[in-house]
């Protein structure tokens, strides 16, 4: 792992009109990138933990004070506490048998390093929470698009947009 930078900083240099300094830059930049994606993948891997675990106040630390969420056609920008209770209600009505990804997430930064999206196909299988040990479990796969910023220092879920694939009978 750590030739990487240097291999990099090499395809940089050896690249058709590069100068050391811009070479230097890219490969800097490109570090950045890699490290930002590597820790929007670890927040992105925290959020099916919080939901397998049932974690309320984990979600919640994962999120901007001003997150935005896209569902059902509206477009919703819950306060915080409005938040806590939607998920508080949730997790508790909810087990979880799967909360994961169908194929690893494509994770795309800005240049700079300050924002990232994350696409993600996702499989929940749950039942409710007071089911019997042989109630049948419910699957639903979503698409979605995630828009994390870095505030201060830590990557922070500023919006979620999701579709639900559609069920055979409509």
């Amino acid at each position: 792992m750590r030739r990487f930078p240097f291999i990099l900083l090499l395809a940089a240099i050896a690249s058709p009109g590069a100068t050391p300094a811009r070479a230097a830059r890219s490969a800097a930049l490109d570090l950045v990138t890699l490290q930002a994606r590597e820790d929007v993948a670890a927040r992105h891997a925290l959020e099916r933990e919080a939901h397998m675990d049932r974690n309320v106040d984990l979600l919640l630390s994962l999120m901007a004070d001003d997150f935005v969420m896209v569902d059902g056609g509206a477009v919703q920008r819950p306060s915080r506490a409005e938040t806590r209770a939607r998920f508080d209600a949730y997790f508790k009505a909810v087990k979880f048998h799967k909360w994961d990804d169908l194929a690893p997430p494509s994770i795309r930064v800005s240049r700079d390093g300050t924002l990232a999206s994350v696409l993600v196909r996702k499989e929940v299988v749950l039942v409710p929470a007071d089911a019997a040990a042989d109630a049948k479990p419910v699957r639903t796969v979503f698409a979605w698009m995630e828009t994390w910023e870095k505030r201060d220092g830590r990557w922070m879920l500023v919006a979620l947009c999701s579709t639900r694939e559609p069920t055979p009978e409509g």
